[in-house]
């Protein structure tokens, strides 16, 4: 069967969870939408994407469609890459005990998520989460995750704690060992949120652990909000800051540093707005979640008066807050100063909620000053790049995976229209978000 233009010659719209391997396996056809390709100008013509084997065979205006496909009418709609969290610890965002990584990860889904990034998965939770997702990884969003992290003794975190450069050297080997993506480095005094700060990882060792993770073909990534400490981060080669800047105003001499070793930057702005309070973040959740789709009483749980002072250790969060308008101003600096974007939200922080936490992520992006493609290339062929996976995801182009979102309206116009979701598609499998309501 050939489609010429937009006239088609058969339909069939696919069901909603579309679960069944059989129809997994057969071939996709995406018919009608315009292409939402970050890198180009403006959305072009209508274009058919051929999806097989969960990989986009083929993206263009008349294309052969198989016998046997299953064909997508998305006629008027727009297509883009899935979205990635990169940063994100499979936590609920509430204060109610309990969580369960897998079923979190399985949630993202729904909200466009097709790659998640969890920088710290501690102890025997690694393996198990392993273990759940092996069973069937098609019903999860792409994972990458880190075996634990590296803080200091008596430092802010939980994880690894090395004593020497070469303790620190075996731990990470330890790690690559265990099929950790990454490794990531707590390097925070925490002094933008507590009036006593936290001990910091020795430099020596912290550069340590960079070295012997890039000597291994490992990526190094760092928690350093504080200007200091982020410079001596960047200047030891980590590959990324898993969060933005809000001690101070970002130095020139960060900036310069940062391309010069390609570093890359993330500003998790939700995490960071949190700090603002939880009834005024409940009162933006509620305003943003246009389809009813969180439930209210977890956000009156965010109005009650007895969690908005945060907590006896960081008890500086009204300096945090006052920060807010530095994070913002450091984002759009490094943004157009080339360093490349890419978007984490810290999601399982309390009040940033899995999956609708990336969709503000964007919008707050855009909101800061950035535009809606910079914001959209962060969640998209930035996060690929950010562990080497360019080739694999993060466009939509023949040979990629085929992560692929299609929403009712054009994001480039206007970021908030990625809330419109009409499907998702991952791993040949097609997901209606109206049913995750």
């Amino acid at each position: 069967m050939k489609h010429a233009g937009l006239f088609f010659a058969a339909l069939s719209i696919l069901a909603a969870d579309a679960t069944a391997q059989d129809s997994a396996e057969a071939p996709l056809a995406i018919l009608g939408a315009r292409l939402v390709d970050t890198s180009g100008a403006e959305s072009g013509d209508p274009v058919i994407v051929l999806v097989q084997d969960r990989i986009i065979q083929a993206v263009a205006g008349e294309i052969e469609i198989p016998s046997d496909a299953r064909v997508i009418n998305a006629e008027g709609k727009y297509l883009l890459p899935g979205l990635a969290d990169m940063h994100n610890h499979l936590r609920s965002g509430t204060f109610v005990p309990g969580d369960k990584p897998a079923q979190i990860l399985q949630q993202m889904l729904p909200w466009g998520i097709t790659t998640v990034f969890d920088p710290a998965v501690h102890g025997s939770a690694y393996q198990l989460l392993r273990d759940e997702i092996s069973k069937d990884p098609d019903s999860f969003p792409r994972v990458f995750l880190t075996n634990g992290l590296f803080t200091a003794p008596k430092g802010w975190g939980r994880g690894h704690e090395p004593l020497s450069a070469s303790e620190a050297r075996t731990m990470v080997q330890s790690m690559h060992a265990s099929g950790s993506d990454a490794v990531k480095l707590m390097y925070d005094d925490m002094s933008w949120a507590t009036t006593r700060p936290f001990a910091v990882l020795d430099p020596a060792i912290m550069a340590a652990i960079i070295d012997e993770a890039h000597r291994l073909g490992m990526k190094a990534f760092v928690h350093a909000p504080v200007l200091e400490l982020a410079a001596e981060a960047v200047a030891a080669g980590v590959d990324c800051l898993l969060h933005g800047i809000i001690s101070d105003p970002i130095s020139p001499e960060l900036i310069e540093s940062m391309l010069e070793h390609g570093t890359c930057y993330m500003s998790t702005l939700t995490m960071f707005y949190t700090n603002a309070g939880y009834a005024a973040w409940a009162d933006r959740l509620e305003e943003f979640d246009k389809y009813d789709r969180l439930d209210p009483a977890m956000l009156e749980a965010f109005r009650l008066p007895a969690v908005q002072g945060g907590t006896a250790r960081l008890d500086n969060i009204a300096f945090a807050a006052q920060q807010l308008p530095v994070l913002r101003a450091n984002l759009l600096r490094v943004a157009n100063a080339g360093v490349p974007i890419v978007l984490g939200t810290d999601t399982g922080i309390p009040g940033v909620l899995p999956g609708i936490a990336l969709q503000m992520e964007l919008v707050m992006h855009v909101d800061a000053g950035l535009s809606s493609r910079q914001a959209l290339d962060g969640a998209t062929r930035n996060a690929a790049a950010m562990l080497d996976q360019a080739s694999v995801f993060g466009s939509i182009a023949p040979g990629l995976a085929a992560d692929i979102l299609i929403v009712d309206a054009n994001p480039l116009e206007d970021i908030r229209n990625i809330r419109e979701i009409y499907r998702v598609i991952h791993a040949g499998r097609v997901y209606d978000p109206q049913l995750a309501r």
